[in-house]
């Protein structure tokens, strides 16, 4: 592959999070040549204010008359293997927004496809290509043993799929949870590897009929013994993304959202240590807004989805693993699989 081409990407899906997808190519480099949606009006009005070329409803079509290197796909998850078929038997490598796929047998399917034809097939797990993931990573070092972790992701009750009825998450196992369960997932299991359920809780707390819960807590345990815990609220004041990485020598509390690296240590309950405590937390919370600007202002980091596309197109530069490879794809997809039925059956289907 000539290093000194950018690569041509086409999307395929033209709803909100395809602007994402369009930003992040071209900050990686890339030239994005053609849309795709089955609302042909959406795709016209996309490319025109992007100033993407071509556009069409038919897939076939796109991926026979474009020269393709890549495409994205941003279609809901129902339709996954219909879609990505015809792009990956035409030899189009395919970067896919999560979740990578709402069943096994669909994953298994998407595998076994990119195996035949030699193409790349990743997910964007963007959390883990964020500027404060790489810097939570870049401690793990210092914590000492692992010893479990917590996620907390926070929804305000207006959240735009929760409060639309009509949104398409609400159509799939364990609706609205079903959608968001494959980030806190795809977390764990990068701190963790492969984990069971060891147990779920919901409860109502809203007012949505169409939302039999609106409170989550899921409980994991992996192979060594050490549990994961998430908690998924569609009640909160706030949006927030929370990570809590436990060690035998310190904790990181990071605030994915804010973008804030906070390191416990060791301290007595004491006056004194206390205050120095807090001290070392303000420093922490100082340094992290300094790292995060200057990261953003020199443009060293320009988003999780920029971010991820920039390490994709580095695997096909140098011919190696996507930054997800198709395989763990699969295994968060077990997960969620499992998950999501046991929360449907508990929760949803009683409605």
């Amino acid at each position: 592959m000539n290093v000194n081409v950018p690569l041509c990407v086409g999307i395929i899906g033209c709803g909100a999070i395809s602007d994402m997808h369009i930003n992040a190519w071209r900050n990686a480099g890339t030239s994005v040549i053609a849309l795709c949606d089955k609302n042909i009006s959406l795709a016209k009005i996309k490319a025109k204010k992007y100033g993407i070329p071509k556009y069409y409803e038919d897939i076939n079509k796109m991926v026979e008359k474009e020269k393709l290197d890549v495409v994205s796909i941003c279609t809901p998850p129902n339709v996954r293997l219909s879609v990505i078929k015809p792009v990956i038997e035409n030899g189009v490598h395919v970067v896919i927004e999560k979740p990578f796929a709402m069943s096994i047998q669909e994953a298994e399917e998407m595998v076994k496809l990119k195996n035949k034809y030699g193409i790349k097939l990743t997910v964007v797990h963007n959390w883990l290509f964020s500027h404060i993931m790489k810097r939570v990573m870049k401690s793990l070092g210092e914590i000492g043993d692992l010893i479990g972790l917590e996620i907390i992701m926070l929804h305000t009750k207006d959240d735009p799929m929760a409060a639309d009825s009509s949104h398409w998450c609400h159509s799939i196992l364990a609706g609205r949870f079903g959608e968001n369960l494959p980030h806190p997932l795809y977390i764990a299991r990068a701190f963790m590897g492969d984990m069971k359920i060891k147990n779920i809780f919901g409860s109502k707390l809203g007012h949505y009929p169409w939302m039999p819960i609106d409170e989550l807590r899921v409980l994991l345990k992996d192979r060594e013994g050490r549990f994961a815990s998430i908690y998924i609220s569609f009640n909160a004041p706030r949006l927030e993304t929370i990570l809590k990485v436990f060690g035998t020598k310190e904790i990181l509390d990071a605030n994915l959202s804010n973008n804030i690296l906070i390191k416990r240590k060791y301290r007595e309950i004491k006056v004194t240590h206390v205050v120095v405590d807090n001290f070392k937390f303000i420093l922490d919370i100082i340094n992290s807004s300094f790292s995060i600007a200057s990261a953003i202002i020199t443009k060293k980091y320009q988003g999780m989805h920029t971010e991820f596309m920039k390490a994709f197109v580095n695997s096909l530069r140098r011919d190696i693993n996507p930054p997800v490879t198709a395989e763990e794809a699969l295994e968060v997809v077990r997960l969620h699989a499992d998950l999501c039925s046991m929360i449907h059956k508990s929760y949803f289907s009683k409605i």
